[in-house]
């Protein structure tokens, strides 16, 4: 194997490394304190808690879209 393609071999791996730790994140994320907060509020949802219901909601979907781009370029 060349010089060059052993740097090209490293940067693709570091890359795909880079991707696994983004992907890490969001699941981490998704997983975390927003599922949590999700969960202790539709167990104690109310008609008060809607728009915050809602919010937490849009979070999660946004977390959920950028790992659903995350896993298509891996």
């Amino acid at each position: 194997m060349s010089a060059e393609n052993k740097a090209e071999l490293i940067k693709q791996l570091g890359k795909n490394i880079e991707l696994n730790k983004q992907i890490l994140n969001s699941l981490k994320e998704f997983f975390g304190t927003y599922l949590s907060d999700f969960l202790k509020m539709y167990r104690n949802a109310n008609e008060e808690r809607d728009e915050e219901l809602k919010e937490i909601l849009a979070h999660q979907d946004q977390i959920f879209s950028k790992f659903h781009e995350l896993m298509k370029e891996k």
